[in-house]
């Protein structure tokens, strides 16, 4: 397991993702969000200059006010934030994560939403090098504050959790880690991947728009396959783009075929974000449109790609005239064989006639097929002769 967990610490190669909105809304604004929580003992001020006792009971019961403090306090010290923790600010900074994980079911949605924000950025204060030794009594609070915000009803709530999520699959803290930090790392990111999995299945479309782009963040290809299938989502064109946008540059994962298809995407703004995508791999406009009609819904379009491309000479026909001998509709098929016909030096090509002339489920194809196929005589080849044989050392009559 310990190689497993590294999977998850040192994973890199991230693909940049586009988020249709961000929080960083949350964090620009000074004062409070017009949140509307629970604010117990009101008449007690609660500023930029309250002690920090107070604020960290004013988090507990839930007060909007204690949290735009924090807001604002991350939001707003840039320059403290590259510096690294003392000993003593990090236990701070743990106790203010414990307060808010305390009061944070009692806040608003807004102020839930805000409060998954400050919590990851209080865990990134323990990114510059060298990081306290106590980093790791910040990982429970931030994980059970950002898997409460994916299970929320609010699905503002949800998304901006997602996006937060996003920038942490590859974080560490800044010092060497311990094998046991190591695990315990990797065991904190693979927990949180349980429930960005369970938001992709939403009903919500913005929540699974949010999914997979937190997803298309995560570099172990494994851990984020699960996110394809919405390259085809029947309900939503935001959500097919996400994913094109997310896996754009993972082309081990979402393949050139699967680019093809969405060029015949209901929607003209996935059609040419999906040609963007192949162009940018390489293609050129000719092989995108032969592509294309290779994989169309149209029997007839597919037919079309093999009197273009049968006689041609820069690319290898043979591939495409198999692909084409195995499609769902007979005439197409048929057409591939009369192609193939013409080319039955290939060895490929002569088992594939023999399988249509018996296997095919269309008799016309069965019967095409089996015209063109080479005769015994043709097909069997002479073993080579046998070490020890005769043949080899001839004896003179």
């Amino acid at each position: 397991m310990p190689e497993r967990r590294r999977a998850w610490i040192w994973g890199a190669g991230i693909v940049g993702v586009a988020v249709m909105a961000t929080a960083g809304f949350f964090l620009s604004r000074p004062g409070p969000l017009g949140f509307r929580g629970n604010i117990r003992g009101s008449s007690l001020v609660i500023d930029e200059s309250s002690p920090l006792p107070v604020l960290h009971q004013a988090l507990r019961e839930s007060d909007p006010r204690a949290l735009a403090v924090f807001q604002h306090r991350l939001a707003t010290a840039q320059e403290e934030a590259k510096a690294a923790l003392s000993d003593a600010d990090a236990e701070q900074w743990i106790e203010t994560l414990g307060c808010l994980r305390t009061g944070y079911l009692k806040f608003s949605p807004p102020a839930r939403a805000t409060a998954a924000v400050v919590a990851c950025r209080i865990l990134e204060r323990f990114t510059p090098e060298p990081a306290p030794a106590n980093w790791l009594a910040a990982l429970g609070p931030v994980h059970d504050i950002l898997s409460a915000s994916m299970a929320d009803g609010d699905s503002n709530v949800r998304f901006i959790a997602l996006g937060e999520l996003a920038r942490f699959w590859v974080w560490m803290p800044g010092r060497s880690l311990t094998p046991v930090e190591e695990d315990a790392l990797g065991r904190w990111k693979e927990s949180l991947h349980r429930p960005v999995i369970r938001c992709l299945a939403s009903s919500d479309v913005r929540t699974r728009i949010g999914a997979i782009a937190c997803l298309g963040s995560l570099p172990i290809d494994s851990a984020c396959v699960a996110a394809l299938p919405y390259l085809d989502d029947p309900q939503s064109v935001d959500v097919r783009r996400q994913t094109l946008v997310s896996f754009a540059q993972r082309p081990s994962l979402m393949t050139e075929e699967m680019l093809l298809k969405r060029l015949h995407d209901v929607d003209p703004s996935i059609r040419d974000t999906a040609a963007a995508v192949l162009k940018a791999r390489g293609l050129t406009q000719e092989q995108i449109s032969l592509g294309g009609l290779l994989v169309s819904p149209n029997p007839a379009q597919r037919a079309s790609v093999i009197a273009l491309i049968k006689d041609r000479t820069d690319i290898d026909p043979i591939v495409w005239l198999l692909q084409l001998s195995h499609d769902p509709d007979e005439t197409v098929r048929l057409e591939a064989v009369e192609a193939l016909a013409h080319k039955t030096s290939s060895v490929s090509i002569r088992r594939r006639l023999a399988e249509l002339a018996t296997s095919d489920r269309s008799a016309a194809v069965r019967q095409a097929a089996g015209r063109f196929i080479p005769s015994a005589e043709e097909t069997t080849a002479s073993l080579p002769p046998l070490p020890g044989s005769s043949i080899l050392n001839p004896k003179a009559n």
